[in-house]
């Protein structure tokens, strides 16, 4: 086998795997309906290697939560409201895709900026305390904070 003949098979096995690693993802995608069903009755949706889980909570608690053991890496997620501090900790976390019902711009900026796959049913200025009087509590204190790893410990230093 000459050199050409190798590295024309090789790329050829190559592209066969990506375009199955890609199918396989795909399939593995829950629909944005079935996601807005489970967080009807759930707050946050892991879906990773193959495995739907399903958390409780309020707020980023979740998120910390599920931080403490796991990555997000390769998972898509789905939370019912997703803030800048959610953002940051599902970029800490190494997820590859979200959906949200409620996205805040600043969280998209997050997402744009890391690179990470995001849909959204609405677009919102910012996500807003109980009231909706002012900014979530969890909005002020990242509002100057644009690394994942420091809002982590600083989230992860609140909860406990």
């Amino acid at each position: 086998m000459n050199i050409k003949t190798f590295f024309k098979s090789g790329l050829i096995a190559l592209c066969v795997v990506a375009l199955f690693s890609t199918i396989v993802n795909a399939a593995a995608a829950p629909s944005k309906k079935a996601l807005r069903n489970y967080l009807n009755e759930h707050s946050l949706v892991v879906v990773k290697d193959g495995q739907t889980n399903f958390y409780e909570g309020r707020g980023i608690k979740p998120l910390i939560n599920y931080l403490e053991n796991n990555t997000f890496e390769n998972a898509y997620v789905a939370d019912k409201r997703i803030g800048k501090a959610s953002a940051l900790l599902l970029v800490y976390g190494k997820v590859q895709k979200v959906y949200t019902p409620i996205i805040s711009k600043p969280a998209i900026k997050v997402f744009k900026d890391n690179n990470v796959e995001y849909s959204a049913d609405k677009v919102v200025e910012n996500i807003k305390n109980q009231t909706g009087t002012d900014l979530c509590p969890m909005e002020k204190k990242v509002q100057n904070i644009d690394d994942p790893k420091e809002a982590y410990e600083l989230f992860k230093s609140i909860i406990k």
